[in-house]
């Protein structure tokens, strides 16, 4: 009877500690790379219950070839869309059909480290937190190739500061509890970033943030860093940031002063010449080897 009670209740752990791994996958991706990003989650020391693979419109053959073989094995779930609509739409569709108590966001192109789930779901746990990140390791396209690395800050309180200018979490490495998702209505697919503006509706409705002070991701910058960075600049993007601040400023999130502070700091940055903002973003914004 004592055997029977304690295997229950190591069941009962595990089963509220379940977590469905989220990701997106479109025309654009490597199939190399996907398929490596998929390995290092079933390499993981703790197991998600299912990978949730959103295929965000038509996709080259050789990717579909291995969602097809992948479609088969009881682990994951693929949920094809007819059009490409963005990261922020393939997320809300694949969260909403996750049966894990938390969510793991992965890239298509990332590495996680082996033991990213289980240091993150402890910390989680044991903390109490709603949405916990960890350090990753930027790399060209392998990961001997170190080229930076970022680190985001730990504690609640310093992370609701640094979120003033920037976003407190390295996306690619979040888990989050599911309820997280259904208490902000998902990501919304009217804002970009939309993972900065998911994690200040995510203060503002009281939810608790942590970082682990270990890197659990290897994300990749691929050959051209130059290429990669540049989805991060340019008036298109300086646009949608000010779009983004402005809306900071509706929910309360900024001050008139904070709004004003992170126009003038962050704006010119996105216009700067490209060399210059090259230099900044691997020579200030990140810590290199």
């Amino acid at each position: 009877m004592l055997i029977y009670l304690i295997n229950k209740g190591i069941k009962r752990v595990l089963k509220e500690k379940n977590i469905s791994v989220v990701m997106s996958v479109y025309k654009n991706d490597d199939t190399a790379f996907f398929e490596e990003a998929i390995k290092s989650i079933l390499n993981q020391s703790y197991l998600p219950v299912e990978i949730i693979i959103v295929v965000d419109g038509p996709v080259s053959k050789a990717i579909n070839e291995l969602l097809v073989f992948y479609e088969n094995e009881k682990l994951f779930k693929i949920i094809r869309l007819s059009e490409n609509k963005g990261l922020a739409n393939a997320l809300n569709i694949g969260i909403a059909e996750a049966k894990g108590n938390y969510i793991a966001r992965m890239d298509s192109d990332d590495i996680c480290f082996e033991d990213r789930f289980k240091k993150q779901i402890d910390f989680i746990v044991k903390e109490n937190l709603d949405i916990v990140g960890g350090q990753i390791i930027e790399f060209g396209n392998n990961i001997e190739d170190v080229v930076s690395f970022r680190k985001v800050p730990l504690e609640h309180s310093e992370m609701i500061n640094f979120m003033k200018v920037r976003s407190p979490f390295s996306h690619p490495t979040i888990l989050f509890r599911k309820e997280v998702f259904w208490g902000l209505n998902g990501y919304d697919v009217s804002i970009f970033p939309e993972d900065y503006d998911f994690f200040v509706r995510a203060y503002l409705k009281g939810y608790k943030f942590g970082n682990i002070d270990e890197n659990v991701l290897w994300f990749r910058l691929g050959a051209d860093r130059s290429k990669a960075i540049k989805r991060r600049w340019g008036m298109a993007y300086a646009k949608n940031e000010m779009k983004l601040y402005k809306n900071f400023l509706k929910l309360g999130f900024y001050s008139y002063p904070d709004f004003i502070k992170v126009l003038c700091v962050k704006i010119p940055l996105r216009i700067l010449p490209f060399s210059l903002y090259k230099f900044i973003y691997f020579r200030i914004l990140r810590n290199n080897n």
